[in-house]
C-alpha cells in the first residue's frame, strides 16, 4: 500500500510507481447490472455527465442522444444534489470518502440512487458514481404491509392500532382549539355472536359481520369513523362533539341500524349489541383511557341485560377495578388452595333418610373470610375461571363421595350433586373432565348428579343438549336446578336427558303466604312425575313447609331445616350414622 506522500509501505524513498491507466468509464458502467452514471464535479461545484450506461437510458426511456443532464435533475433535484456536492467538496478536502443515498419518486416509480466518490483518474476532476435501483415493488409491498398493519382484512376498516392513532390525532386537534370540543367513542359488541358462527359456520359469520360494519358506516356523521377491534367488536370515533347527547345520537343510530333483520343465504338473522359510550374530559385524556372507559361501559351494558347503551361514569371504573382485583384474587386462590367444598344433605320425605349431598363451593378469602358463591361466582363465570374452578370441585366432590362409600360398606352409597355453570357447559373438555374425575376417584358414575339451571340452556341449546346426552352415556345423572325461574319452555324438558327437578327456593318461601305458590309446586310435581323424574324442594327451612311439601307429593328436600352446608370432615359423621329427621309438630 502506498502513502499519500509517495513513500512505499516499507518506508523506502524515491520510488515512483507507474501511474494507473485511466479507467474506461464507458466499459465499466456498461458492465454494471444496474442503471448507472458518472458525473464530474466542476470548479464551481456544477455537475456534468461523463457517461450513463444503456440500462440507465432504458430505465428513463431515453435514446442514445437523450438529455442526460435534464434527467439527472429529475432524479436528483438541483437543491438536493448541490447540498450533497457541497458536503462532498468539504469532506473531500479532509480526505474522507463520500457516499450517500437518495430515495426519489419518479412518476409511479420509486428510485433509490446510491452515490459514491470515485478514485482519482476517472476524469479531469473529482467524479461521482451513481447507481439507480428501482424499488417500486419493494415500496408497493411495504405500503401493502403498512395498510394491513392498520386495517382489518375482512372489512377493510381501521383496526385497533389505527383507531388509537386516530384518537390521538383527534385529541391533539381538539386541544389546539380555544374552546376544545370533546372526542367521543362508541364501543359495541354483538350479543351472542358466537352462536351464529357455531350454528351457521364461520363463512356466514364473516358475511354477517361485514354487513354489520356497512350498516354502522352508513349511519355515521360526517367526520366520524368506525374501526374493528377484533372478534365482534366495533368502535365509532366521534369527532368534535359538544357533550354526551351528541354521542348518544350516534349510539342510538347504530342500535337502530342493527335492529333490522339481516338476510343471509341461510335465512333471516336478528342481532342486538351491547354498547358503551365514553367522552374525553380534557384532563387526563389518552386514547388508551378513552378506549378503556368505553369498554367498561360496554361491559356494564352486557351485565345489565345486553342490547342496551351505557355511558361511562366514575362508579363504573371503581367497579371495574374491583372486578379486576377479584379476578386476580381468584387466580391466586386456585394456586393457594383457598377453595373448599361444603356439603348439604338431601333428604327423602317419606323416610326422612339422607340419600345424597349437594357439593357447594366456598372460598376462604385471606382478608374477607369465608365467602359464598354469590360473592365471586359471577366474576369467575365472566372471566372463564369457572372452568378450572369447576373442574377442581368435580374432582374434590367425586373423591369425597368415593371415600365415604368405601368407609360405609354396609350402607347404600350417597350420591353427590355438583352444579355446572353455562360457561362450563360450553367447554369442549367438559365430558373428558367429568370422566377423568370419575376414573381417578373410582366413583360409580350413577352416584354423580350434575345440576344445571334453565338459564344455562339459554345459549346454544342444541350444543348443550348434545353435551348432556354425552354425559348420560357415561352413566352420570342430570338435574335441573332452580326449576321454574328460567325462560325455558316446559315442552323442551322432554328433549333433555334429565333425571331430577329441583324447585326453586322462592316457591318454597311462598308456601303459606301466596296461594299460587302451592299451585305452582303441585304443577311442577305432577309434571316431573309424569316424565318419570324425582322432584326436590330446595330451601326447606320450617316444619310447616316440610308438611305442606309432603302433602303436595314432593319427593326430596334440602335446606336449613335439615342442616346447613358443612365441610366434608363434619358431614362425615352424618354419612356414617345416616341420621333421620323426625318432623316436629308445626304447632309446637
Amino acid at each position: 500500500m502506498e502513502s499519500i506522500s509517495g513513500e512505499s509501505a516499507s518506508g523506502s524513498v524515491g520510488h515512483h510507481p507507474t501511474p494507473p491507466a485511466t479507467p474506461d468509464v464507458r466499459a465499466v458502467l456498461d458492465a454494471l447490472p444496474q442503471p448507472a452514471f458518472v458525473v464530474a464535479i466542476g470548479d464551481n461545484e456544477e455537475c456534468e455527465f461523463v457517461h450513463a450506461n444503456a440500462r440507465y437510458r432504458v430505465l428513463f426511456g431515453l435514446d442514445r442522444h437523450g438529455d442526460l443532464r435534464g434527467d439527472l435533475r429529475t432524479v436528483l433535484p438541483t437543491d438536493v444534489l448541490v447540498a450533497h456536492i457541497t458536503a462532498f467538496s468539504r469532506v473531500r478536502r479532509e480526505h474522507h470518502p463520500v457516499s450517500f443515498s437518495i430515495n426519489r419518486e419518479s412518476g409511479r416509480r420509486y428510485l433509490n440512487v446510491e452515490i459514491v466518490e470515485l478514485p482519482e483518474g476517472w476524469g479531469d476532476g473529482p467524479c461521482l458514481l451513481g447507481i439507480v435501483n428501482d424499488v417500486s415493488e419493494h415500496k408497493r409491498i411495504e405500503a401493502l404491509l403498512a395498510h394491513r398493519a392498520r386495517h382489518d382484512p375482512l372489512t377493510e376498516l381501521p383496526n385497533r392500532v389505527m383507531l388509537l392513532e386516530d384518537l390521538a390525532d383527534a385529541m391533539a386537534r381538539a386541544a389546539k382549539r380555544i374552546t376544545p370540543p370533546k372526542v367521543g367513542l362508541v364501543l359495541l359488541d354483538l350479543d351472542h355472536f358466537k352462536i351464529v358462527n357455531d350454528s351457521l359456520g364461520l363463512a356466514a359469520g364473516d358475511e354477517l359481520f361485514a354487513v354489520v360494519a356497512q350498516r354502522v358506516e352508513r349511519v355515521l356523521r360526517t367526520g366520524d369513523s368506525v374501526a374493528r377491534l377484533g372478534g365482534d367488536e366495533l368502535a365509532v370515533l366521534c369527532n368534535e362533539v359538544k357533550d354526551e347527547s351528541d354521542v348518544m345520537i350516534v349510539a342510538d343510530r347504530v342500535r337502530a341500524a342493527l335492529s333490522e333483520p339481516f338476510m343471509l343465504a341461510t335465512g333471516e338473522v336478528f342481532l342486538t349489541a351491547s354498547i358503551g359510550v365514553a367522552l374525553s374530559n380534557g384532563v387526563d385524556d389518552t386514547p388508551e383511557r378513552l378506549l378503556r372507559d368505553a369498554g367498561v361501559a360496554m361491559f356494564a351494558a352486557k351485565k345489565n341485560g345486553r342490547g342496551r347503551i351505557e355511558v361511562f361514569c366514575d362508579d363504573m371504573r371503581a367497579e371495574s377495578v374491583a372486578r379486576l382485583e377479584m379476578e386476580s384474587a381468584l387466580r391466586r386462590a386456585l394456586v393457594r388452595n383457598e377453595f373448599h367444598v361444603h356439603y348439604q344433605p338431601l333428604v327423602r320425605f317419606d323416610s326422612s333418610e339422607v340419600i345424597g349431598l349437594e357439593a357447594l363451593l366456598r372460598w376462604e378469602h385471606p382478608e374477607r373470610g369465608m365467602l359464598a358463591p354469590d360473592d365471586f361466582l359471577s366474576v369467575a363465570e365472566e372471566t372463564g375461571l369457572i372452568v378450572p374452578i369447576g373442574a377442581w370441585v368435580l374432582r374434590e366432590s367425586c373423591a369425597q363421595a368415593a371415600a365415604w362409600a368405601k368407609e360405609t360398606p354396609g350402607h347404600d352409597p350417597l350420591a353427590v350433586s355438583v352444579n355446572l355453570s353455562a360457561r362450563q357447559l360450553t367447554d369442549d373438555d367438559l365430558v373428558s373432565t367429568v370422566s377423568a374425575a370419575l376414573v381417578d376417584s373410582g366413583l360409580d358414575p350413577t352416584l354423580l348428579v350434575l345440576e344445571i339451571t334453565e338459564s344455562t340452556l339459554a345459549g346454544d341449546r342444541d350444543h348443550a343438549v348434545d353435551v348432556l346426552h354425552r354425559l348420560t352415556e357415561i352413566g352420570v345423572r342430570i338435574g335441573i336446578d332452580d326449576f321454574g325461574t328460567g325462560h325455558s319452555s316446559l315442552s323442551h324438558l322432554r328433549a333433555l336427558p334429565v333425571h331430577t327437578l329441583k324447585i326453586d327456593q322462592s316457591f318454597i318461601e311462598a308456601l303459606g303466604k301466596d296461594p299460587e305458590g302451592a299451585a305452582i309446586i303441585t304443577a311442577v310435581v305432577q309434571l316431573g312425575h309424569a316424565l318419570g323424574l324425582s322432584v326436590t324442594a330446595e330451601g326447606v327451612e320450617t316444619p310447616g313447609q316440610l308438611s305442606e311439601l309432603r302433602a303436595l307429593g314432593c319427593d326430596l328436600g334440602q335446606g336449613f331445616y335439615f342442616a346447613h352446608p358443612q365441610p366434608g370432615a363434619i358431614v362425615r359423621a352424618l354419612v356414617h350414622h345416616r341420621f333421620h329427621w323426625r318432623q316436629r309438630d308445626p304447632a309446637a
